[in-house]
This record gives structure tokens, sequence and C-alpha cells, in this order.
């Protein structure tokens, strides 16, 4: 008898040390509420109007996509806000607290935040092709992007490159071109020439080119940005730093990969060059890449860290990173995140992003 009620009891310890345990499984994938915060790149109506999903088309809000890409993943969430932070910082710093569960931020902020902040995964857009149809990896150097016409890639890349743009049909031009080819480039060369660049903050038309300023010719004691050069003229649009580069208004301009391939640009070429377009000749044949920056990543979709946001477990972060990448291939997800231009989302680790850690730094 004794002996029965000791297997008795211990099988009821078993049962209910089972009950405990499927019930604590259960809370761990029961979330009553996550926060979804994208930063205001766009003006937030467009960014939501996006989000919400479009009926007509019988596409899913953002909120109903994750809340059922989840449950195929066995967790319930019970609601998913969506929203637009009051600025960069106001994500970052929500992140970072715990108030926001999701951000889709740059690069740039999640290096800033990146003691709270955890990397989800990596935006992808569409790349820049050369003559091959191959997407151009800003690590093979200029020659790729001075071997003909680029186009849009049909293939996707996780970033892109500033690009450092002569006019070879200029003496100086040409001159900075040879220097380059040759590797012979110095300071002085850079300094001597006329720069038009876009506003401080433009990642393609400012930060990343003096990344590569200070790379090539800065030393710990002497950082070297644009703000270093004798000449410089700033604030500009890509359009009119093309159009001024083509009419002899500076030596060198700045831009994203690849600004050739804009109208504007074939626009420009056509009205300061006639004689040459009828000839057949393009905007690629006389505008050259002397210099190439570090890759600057896309967009991020962060998380916070578990240890500020308890409900952010490893396994309800791999779910994420599934339901984030299965809608990005998709006509509705990318639909519902359209302002910020994203084609699809992959895995990627965290030295992606030491480029930004360095543009972060030569900034502070």
């Amino acid at each position: 008898m004794k002996k029965f009620i000791i297997v008795v009891l211990s099988a009821m310890m078993i049962l209910s040390m089972v009950g405990c345990s499927e019930k604590t499984n259960n809370d761990d994938k029961t979330i009553d509420k996550l926060v979804v915060s994208f930063v205001p790149s766009k003006d937030s109506d467009v960014i939501l109007q996006a989000a919400n999903g479009d009926p007509e088309k019988g596409y899913r809000s953002l909120s109903q996509i994750i809340i059922d890409g989840l449950a195929q993943r066995g967790f319930t969430v019970n609601e998913v806000e969506v929203n637009v932070g009051t600025s960069y910082a106001a994500v970052g710093e929500g992140m970072v607290s715990g108030t926001i569960d999701i951000g889709l931020i740059p690069a740039s902020t999640y290096i800033l935040y990146s003691d709270g902040v955890d990397l989800l995964v990596e935006a992808l857009r569409y790349g820049v092709a050369g003559e091959d149809g191959k997407v151009i990896d800003p690590k093979d150097g200029v020659n790729p992007w001075n071997a003909g016409k680029t186009t849009d890639a049909t293939d996707m890349a996780t970033g892109y490159a500033s690009l450092i743009y002569v006019n070879t049909a200029t003496d100086k031009g040409a001159e900075l071109y040879q220097l380059a080819d040759a590797g012979k480039l110095t300071w002085d060369d850079v300094n001597s020439a006329t720069w038009y660049v876009c506003s401080s903050t433009s990642s393609a038309g400012y930060v990343y080119p003096s990344l590569w300023l200070n790379t090539n010719f800065g030393t710990p004691d002497n950082k070297i940005t644009i703000a270093s050069l004798a000449n410089v003229i700033p604030d500009g649009s890509y359009a009119n730093m093309m159009e001024s580069l083509l009419t002899g208004g500076c030596d060198i301009t700045v831009g994203y990969a690849d600004v050739r391939k804009d109208a504007a640009s074939t626009t420009a070429f056509e009205a300061a060059y006639p004689e040459l377009a009828k000839e057949g000749k393009t905007v690629w044949d006389i505008i050259k890449v002397i210099a190439v920056s570090d890759y600057i990543m896309n967009d991020t979709v962060s998380v916070a860290k578990q240890s500020v946001d308890p409900k952010m477990t490893p396994e309800l972060v791999k779910a994420l990173q599934e339901v984030f990448i299965e809608f990005g291939s998709t006509e509705e997800g990318q639909a519902a995140v359209k302002p910020y231009s994203h084609k699809g989302y992959m895995v990627g680790s965290d030295s992606d992003y030491d480029s930004t850690r360095a543009a972060n730094a030569l900034f502070n």
C-alpha cells in the first residue's frame, strides 16, 4: 500500500510538472502585443497607407501578415501595432527601452542603438548590373563601372556604393582619371579640384565619399572629410551635380551607383555634347569613376534585444525572420513596405555594418 501511494504521488508530480511545462511553453508563444515602428523617411500617411494593405487587391495589412505568419509557426499574437516614429532617434530610443519591439530602421540608426538592438534581417533592393548583366560588387573596384553602360539588375543586393565621378572630356577630369587609373592619386590632386556634393546628411552624396577621403588621405590625428576640401559646392541634387560635371561647373561629383543611369544624366549629356551624341556616344563614354566607396547597407529590420524586451526570445526572433523573408518576396508584402522600396529580406550579419560604424565614427 505504501509503495502504491508513493507511485501515485510520483505520477501526480510528473503530470503536474508536465502540465506546468506545457503552460509555460504556451505562455511563451502567446504574445499580447507587438509594436512595429517605421522611421519617418517618407510622409507618415504614405507609410501607414501602404502598411494598412489594399483590400481591393486582397492584400492584408502588415499587422495581419505578421500575425498570420507567426500563427503558422505556433505563435498567438493578439495585436500588432504599426506606427511611424516622430524621428529616427525616437524609434531607436523606443527599441532600446523596450517599448518598440520591431523597427524598420536604416543602417546608421541600427549602429547607433546596437547596444539595445539586434539585427533581424537586411532589406534587399535591385542592384546595378554591368555590361555582362551581373550585379557589380563595389569590392571589385572601379573597372566594372568604367567598362560600359550600367543597368538596373534583375538580382537583389543588400546595399550599394557611392561613386566618385570625373568628366574625362575636360583637362582636369582626364588628368584625375589617369592618375587614379595609375594608382597615383594624391590629396593635393583631389584637393585642387572643385567638388559638387549633396547635403552633409546624404550617405552617397557626402558621408561615404568623406569616408573614402579619410581612408585614403587621412591620419588618426587628422581626419579628412569633404569639409576639409578647399573647393566645395554644397547641397546639390544628383541631377544638378551631374549637369554641372558635364558642363564644366565642377571637376568631381559624387552619387549613388549609378547616377549615369538616370534619364536626367542622358538629357544633360546630349545638351552638353550634341556632336558626341550624334556619333552614338553616351554619358558613360566621358563620365568615368575614379573611386568606389565602402558598401552602403540598405535598411534593416531590427528587434529589441531580449535583455530589454523579454518577449524577444530566440524562438520568436527566428520565426520573425522567416515571416519577413517569406512575405518580402510577395507582391502583397512588398506593397506593405512600398514607401521603403524593399524588394525582399535576408538574414545578415552584424559585421556587414562595419563600414557604417566607420562612417559614424568619422562624424562622431
